[in-house]
């Protein structure tokens, strides 16, 4: 056996980037450009080899990764080491053979090597992007259920396997009396039922929270490894080894081990059954969420300490929510209760489905106030008496300005979308509660939780942090971890054709011809497509046909119903078929939509044939019934304005961006980091695709879409009253009335000016 030294040396060396002729690079090339394993006429030369150079890489890099862990623990090296062998096994089973006898085998060991290296969510999508046979083992059937998080078809299928009398002991023994016993397919049937065993005790530790039972199922599973080593059955040694570490990893990082068991001052009498409570929810889910996400834990640790007050930044799709939940869990626990602050209607909504969704089956009430900023009895009644408000800045100002005691109660205020700080009325609107609710009397007995996707790093994001502690020190969370990786890719008309290229390197992988030219029709004497938009719709049909839900951004909310009218358009001249299948799904929204808005309106008949044209101007009855489909995967395209870079969750596997300026001027790199991050989707696409369509002008397009994808960035973060106040007194000084230092000078010595 190795020492730590020696594997450290190794995994160190074999993980350098560029490696063996850049040997991922090219292997992630090879399996986005083919085709059922076949490589297209014109792909660039890959390496004959290449193959078998990913399997040996990819095999050697495991078991480094696995030895080294089993000694020292999990580190660095060791999730660096699994995250590049799961990117060899990727490239091996992606786009791959359907036939290939060992494509279940290479696609459990690809899952399992994410899961180990953090990313469990791309783990679930490796598994969830296939609908054919994957021909896996029994053992690897239930860590595919474990993967997905399908607890209970896990369950089934173990009982099943267990219950099988061909399985027991006595048949076996029996098999091996025989005159001529086949010992492979004996010690194959000891090594799946040790795997399905142990993942029933590990269930059930999941389950109950129990510790005993994981020390059972991590017994059985060395057990396994040993008699496989033994037996020299090698696929069965790398499964019930990767079995091994994966119920070690998903234990450590389980809600189990998260959440303290200790319950909090003041917490002694609800937290032990609301912390049970919250976690068998979680669990009972179709879909298990049983685990942190490494950019959840260190921020959840905090979220567990009542007294600390939080700034938290998180890329999008990197799980605040579970942070403001866990949060959320401790103030309820102590008989206060909890408000929520969003600066959209739309993402008020969102919040509240998603917090009602969570807390409901604990048995606490939720409620979302928006709208016009009065304060109607019943707005007043759910303001004072629900356990978890989410309301808008505007809606919460006016109520507490008419009683400001309606919060006396609330031990919690989270800040959604806590970047939004600046000059413009909503910025300032945001950030005047924000002081307002600081400055209250009764501030410290309040904790406030500050979330966003794009605050600042340095010293913008530490004035932040002092602003919302009150100056109290304690340090802001901060993590670039993101559960799905993204590439930024062009998509180019040369003519008849476009060229996808799936990143922004010239000699990177590429698919010709994603969308052709399409020959008139009827009296109509052009082809298409004739413009940008045109070849961005062409697009979108093309990877909604592949199962991915594409994203049109537009950067002006006023063009996006003229997506909508081209779409109509295109259908009813036979350019684009229809995205949906069935209409039975949509025929709600569809009613709604034509009592707001007629049956004619872009919105309504994009609608029909499976397009969500999404914008704020919309009305909210209508946008609620469609941000539902979306979060059912009914619809496949959507077109949507700038109020995606506020938060709303409308993610998808593809991106397109057609134009990259608003009112004549590029948009900034921070709205764009933001609007970027929504390519990708947890637990559904393994990757997010950013892809610039260009119909003309071909090289200064490419040109500004490099410097875009460069500036992406966190924002800049500077206070809205302050830069008014700046230019007041700019203003001011230069009319004469005042001296600008000397009316600093008052306002910054001057608490109540």
């Amino acid at each position: 056996m190795e020492t730590i030294d020696e594997l450290t040396t190794f995994l160190t060396d074999a993980t350098v980037d560029g490696i063996l002729g850049r040997l991922l690079y090219r292997g992630a090339a090879w399996s986005l450009m083919r085709e059922n394993g076949v490589l297209p006429p014109n792909a660039p030369p890959l390496g004959a080899t290449i193959e078998t150079d990913l399997a040996e890489h990819g095999f050697a890099l495991l078991r480094g990764a696995m030895a080294l862990r089993a000694q020292a623990g999990t580190s660095d090296l060791t999730s660096k080491a699994f995250e590049r062998a799961a990117n060899a096994f990727e490239a091996l089973v992606r786009n791959g053979d359907a036939g290939s006898p060992d494509r279940g085998f290479r696609r459990t060991i690809a899952a399992a090597a994410y899961h180990l290296a953090g990313f469990s969510a791309v783990a679930y999508s490796l598994f969830n992007e296939t609908a054919g046979d994957l021909n896996t083992s029994p053992g690897e059937t239930a860590i595919q259920h474990l993967i997905l998080r399908d607890l209970g078809q896990l369950r089934g299928f173990v009982r099943e396997w267990l219950d099988n009398d061909d399985h027991k002991d006595e048949q076996i023994a029996e098999m091996l009396r025989g005159e001529k016993p086949d010992v492979d397919e004996v010690l194959s049937t000891i090594l799946n039922t040790t795997i399905c065993r142990a993942l029933a005790y590990f269930d059930f530790a999941l389950e109950t929270g129990e510790a005993e039972p994981i020390e059972t199922a991590r017994a059985l599973l060395d057990a396994a490894v040993s008699l496989a080593d033994n037996a020299e059955n090698v696929p069965l040694w790398w499964i019930s080894n990767l079995c091994r570490h994966l119920i070690d990893d998903l234990w450590q990082h389980s809600l189990h081990e998260s959440l303290p068991t200790e319950p909090p001052e003041g917490t002694e009498e609800k937290y032990p059954d609301l912390r049970r409570l919250f976690i068998s929810s979680l669990y009972a889910r179709k879909n298990s969420e049983v685990e942190l996400w490494p950019s959840q834990r260190e921020a959840a640790r905090r979220s567990t300490d009542v007294t600390d007050d939080l700034v938290v930044a998180l890329p999008t799709s990197a799980g605040k929510t579970r942070v403001a939940e866990i949060a959320a869990l401790m103030t309820l626990s102590s008989a206060r209760r909890v408000l929520i602050v969003t600066p959209l209607r739309a993402l008020s909504a969102q919040t509240e489905r998603s917090f009602r969704k969570t807390f409901a089956p604990l048995g606490f009430s939720v409620s979302s106030l928006y709208g016009a900023s009065g304060l109607s009895a019943g707005d007043e009644d759910a303001l004072r008496t629900r356990e978890i408000i989410i309301a808008t800045p505007e809606k919460l100002d006016f109520a507490l300005r008419s009683d400001p005691s309606l919060i006396d109660d609330v031990g919690l205020i989270v800040l959604d979308e806590g970047h939004m700080i600046g000059p413009s009325e909503r910025e300032i609107r945001y950030e005047t509660l924000v002081q307002r609710l600081l400055r209250r009397s009764d501030a410290e007995s309040r904790r406030i939780v500050c979330l966003s996707a794009i605050l600042p790093s340095g010293e913008e994001l530490d004035d932040l942090t002092a602003w919302i502690r009150s100056d109290e020190p304690g340090a802001p969370v901060l993590s670039d971890w993101r559960p799905t990786r993204q590439r930024f890719g062009t998509l180019t008309w040369r003519g008849q054709d476009a060229l996808l290229r799936l990143d922004l390197n010239r000699n990177g992988p590429f698919i010709d011809k994603f969308v052709v030219q399409r020959p008139a029709r009827g009296k109509e004497k052009l082809p298409y497509p004739r413009k940008t938009s045109h070849l961005t719709l062409f697009a979108a049909w093309e990877f909604a046909g592949q199962g991915k839900r594409t994203l049109i951004f537009s950067t002006q909310a006023n063009w996006v119903e003229g997506f909508g009218k081209q779409v109509v358009d295109l259908c009813k001249r036979g350019y684009l078929g229809s995205l949906l299948e069935d209409e039975a799904p949509i025929a709600r929204a569809l009613e709604v939509g034509k009592e707001w808005l007629g049956e004619d309106h872009p919105a309504v008949a994009s609608l029909k044939v499976g397009v969500a044209i999404h914008h704020g101007r919309l009305p909210s009855p209508f946008l609620r019934e469609l941000e539902t489909l979306l979060s059912e995967g009914v619809l496949k395209v959507i077109v949507a304005s700038p109020t995606l870079s506020q938060g709303l969750n409308l993610n998808a596997a593809v991106m397109l961006v057609p134009y990259l300026v608003r009112r004549g001027e590029k948009i900034k790199g921070e709205e764009f980091a933001n609007v970027s991050g929504r390519a990708g989707r947890a637990f559904v696409d393994v990757e997010g695709l950013i892809v610039h369509v260009m119909f003309d002008k071909i090289k200064w397009r490419e040109r500004e879409w490099r410097e875009l994808v460069a500036s992406a960035k966190a924002r800049t973060l500077k206070s809205g009253l302050i830069q008014i106040v700046a230019e007041i007194l700019e203003r001011l000084a230069r009319e004469g009335v005042l001296e600008r230092d000397d009316a600093w000078e008052y306002l910054a010595n001057a608490r109540e000016a």
